[in-house]
């Protein structure tokens, strides 16, 4: 199912699934060439390659997975990973020509691995992740809105200035979003903010906007809540909140049934009230949800067996 308004990046070639990495473990090239056809099926318009650190050892093994996949789909593929070694082994490899004309995406840059952005071409867009900025040449976390906002800024206009031709258009931000189970510390908010505060920018009109959607339900129970899994409501209320204001991409499951949300629904009503929450106390809130729906769930399965009849009891 589509949400309106976002384009899927199919995630599964990637280790951090069992299944994939077993797969990629085994050099198993029909069954990657297999789970490619199945996310293309159900709706990927764009799938992200990332073969690990085996593929940091061994760049020949990535280009060998990325003919293999063009061999059986004609989308883009997003080359997914910071090694240098590997883009310089995937990018000249791939073959705009199986995915109709249409580039791949060089993924990902950031300003301390700025060295990535010599080796795009193609006309290949580029994901930025922002999530960091070079401070004294060193790494350094963002923080804060404001850190991430000029942080895009800088990097947009830098590489506009080394690319030519490079336009907005060619630049997807990458806003990093943190599993909602352990987030003492707002990332999730920050990354709600930042995606609004981008969208706000006048120089900014026309970038793309990412995130990793999956990580948002890591480690939240196998529940429900209002007939969605407890994990896919809270993403769809991400969603709901954040395509709005530009969220136009996204990593994530093709075919999984992300939905807008109404503002009555109760993941929406828990997600926006965890937004407004610090530390604990946001923990505690979505602990509600999840106990709201264990109430739910025996208050069920008390009426039904009031209504079957149970051993040992009287219906009356």
């Amino acid at each position: 199912m589509s949400f309106p308004g976002l384009t899927i990046i199919g995630e599964r070639l990637n280790p951090g699934f069992a299944s994939s990495k077993k797969m990629l473990d085994a050099r198993d090239l029909p069954g990657l060439q297999e789970l490619a056809r199945s996310q293309v099926a159900k709706g990927a318009p764009i799938l992200n390659l990332n073969c690990g650190i085996d593929g940091e050892r061994d760049p020949g093994f990535v280009v060998e997975v990325l003919r293999a996949v063009q061999a059986v789909v004609d989308v883009p593929i997003c080359i997914d990973s910071p090694a240098a070694q590997v883009q310089a082994a995937a990018l000249p490899a791939n073959d705009p020509a199986k995915a109709r004309g249409r580039a791949p995406i060089l993924n990902s840059i950031t300003e301390n691995r700025w060295e990535l952005l010599a080796l795009r071409r193609c006309e290949a867009r580029v994901l930025f992740m922002v999530s960091e900025r070079s401070e004294n040449g060193q790494p350094t976390h963002n923080r804060s809105v404001p850190e991430i906002v000029d942080t895009t800024r800088r990097v947009i206009a830098r590489a506009k200035a080394e690319q030519p031709g490079m336009t907005n258009d060619h630049c997807i931000i990458g806003v990093s979003v943190a599993p909602l189970a352990t987030d003492m510390d707002g990332l999730t908010k920050l990354a709600v903010d930042s995606i609004a505060a981008l969208h706000a920018c006048p120089d900014l009109r026309g970038i793309h906007m990412s995130v990793g959607l999956s990580n948002i339900g890591i480690m939240l129970p196998k529940k429900e809540v209002a007939g969605l899994p407890i994990g896919l409501a809270l993403e769809c209320a991400f969603l709901t909140c954040c395509v709005p204001f530009g969220l136009d991409m996204s990593l994530a499951t093709a075919g999984r049934a992300y939905t807008v949300l109404s503002e009555d629904h109760p993941a929406m009503i828990a997600f926006r009230e965890i937004l407004t929450l610090e530390g604990g106390d946001a923990l505690r809130r979505l602990r509600k949800l999840y106990a709201g729906t264990a109430v739910a769930e025996a208050q069920t399965a008390v009426a039904g067996s009031r209504g079957r009849g149970v051993a040992g009891s009287t219906v009356v």
